[in-house]
C-alpha cells in the first residue's frame, strides 16, 4: 500500500543514519532526499544521483543476488546497484539514478509495447544464465501452495471453484513447466520502465524478482495495455522477442499467475506481522482466474474485481 505522505518517515529510520551509510559507501551532494514512494514496508528517495531503498522488514534479500544476475545483461537491464547493507534490522539498497521518464508518463501503446519486448530480451537473455543461486517457485507447485493455505477467509464458492479446476491447472502447470525458466518480476508496469533519450528500456523495482514461469511478469503490463486496447501489440511485442515463447504458454500462465499473486501477497501479509493475509486482494485474484479459466485473459484483469 503506497501512502501519500511526503515527508521522510523519520519514526522508521533515522535520516541522519541513512545519510551516514550513504556518505561512507559514495559520494552525494543533495542534503534533502526526494521521496519517490512510501510503503507499509520501506521508502524510496533520491538524494541527487543515488536512489536509496529502504525495506524496514527485509522481505525480498534475494535483490542483491538478482542484481548480480541482472548485471550480465546487456543492454543494461536495471538500475546499477552500488552498496547494500543491514542496519538495525532494515535492508537498504544504494542504485543509480537514471534520467528519463516513465512509460506511465509517456502515456502511450507504443511505451507499454517496448516495455514487453524489453522484458523478454532480458528473460530471454536471463534464461541461458546460472540461476540457482536465487529463490525459485517452480510453476508445478503453485496450486498446491494454494490449496493448502487456510482459505476459511474466502467465500466457499471460490474455494469450492478451485478445487474443481484443480486438474485443469495442473495441466497448465505441467506444460508451462516444460518451458526455460528465467527471472520472473512480478511488478512489471509503466511506472517501473525508464524510458532514456535514446529510447533504452530500463526494467526497475526487481527486488521481488524470483526464479519461475517468465509469462507470469507480463500480466500487470497488459492490464495497462487493456486501457489502451493494445493487448495484442504487447503480447505480439512479448512473443517476438522470447525466443521460445508461445500464445499458448501465455494464455495458460494468464490462468495460473492469479492463483501465484494471491499466495504470494498473503505470505507478505503474514511476513508483515498484519492480522489478515490480504483477504479481500486474494477474493479478487480467486475471481479473476476463475473468470479467465472461462473467458481468457485478453479483456478480463484484477481491476476488474477491485474496489474503489
Amino acid at each position: 500500500m503506497t501512502t501519500t505522505r511526503a515527508d521522510w518517515p523519520e519514526d522508521r529510520i533515522p535520516l541522519a543514519a541513512a545519510k551516514e551509510w550513504m556518505a561512507s559507501v559514495c559520494d552525494h551532494s543533495e542534503e534533502t532526499p526526494e521521496i519517490l514512494r512510501i510503503k507499509n514496508w520501506g521508502v524510496t528517495a533520491r538524494f541527487g544521483s543515488v536512489v536509496l531503498k529502504v525495506a524496514y522488514t527485509p522481505l525480498f534479500p534475494q535483490v542483491v543476488d538478482v542484481h548480480n544476475v541482472l548485471r550480465l545483461i546487456e543492454p543494461t537491464a536495471a538500475p546499477r546497484l552500488i552498496a547494500h547493507a543491514e542496519l538495525d534490522g532494515q535492508h537498504l539498497t544504494l542504485f543509480e539514478f537514471l534520467p528519463g521518464v516513465t512509460a506511465e508518463e509517456l502515456g502511450t501503446p507504443e511505451a507499454l509495447v517496448a516495455v514487453a519486448g524489453q522484458l523478454a530480451r532480458v528473460q530471454a537473455s536471463a534464461s541461458r544464465l546460472d540461476l540457482s543461486g536465487l529463490p525459485a517457485l517452480p510453476v508445478q507447485e503453485i496450486v498446491n501452495l494454494l490449496l493448502e493455505d487456510d482459505l476459511s477467509d474466502q467465500p466457499i464458492e471460490l474455494v469450492q471453484w478451485l478445487q474443481k479446476a484443480e486438474s485443469a491447472l495442473r495441466l497448465d502447470a505441467r506444460v508451462l513447466a516444460e518451458f526455460p525458466l528465467s527471472l520472473d518480476h512480478p511488478d512489471v508496469n509503466a511506472s517501473n520502465a525508464m524510458v532514456q533519450q535514446k529510447g533504452n528500456i530500463i526494467l526497475l523495482d526487481w527486488e521481488e524478482a524470483t526464479v519461475g514461469c517468465p509469462f507470469f511478469s507480463l500480466d500487470r503490463l497488459l492490464g495497462e495495455a487493456r486501457e489502451q486496447s493494445a493487448v495484442n501489440p504487447v503480447c505480439e511485442a512479448y512473443l517476438e522477442n522470447l525466443p521460445w515463447g508461445t500464445r499458448d504458454g501465455l494464455e495458460r500462465a494468464m490462468r495460473l499467475v492469479p492463483l501465484k499473486l494471491a499466495w504470494e501477497n498473503r505470505t507478505y501479509a503474514r511476513k508483515l506481522g498484519w492480522s489478515h493475509p490480504h483477504t479481500t486482494v486474494t477474493t479478487a485474484f480467486l475471481k479473476l482466474a476463475r473468470k479467465r479459466s472461462i473467458e481468457g485473459f485478453e479483456h478480463t484483469g484484477l481491476e476488474d474485481f477491485l474496489g474503489p
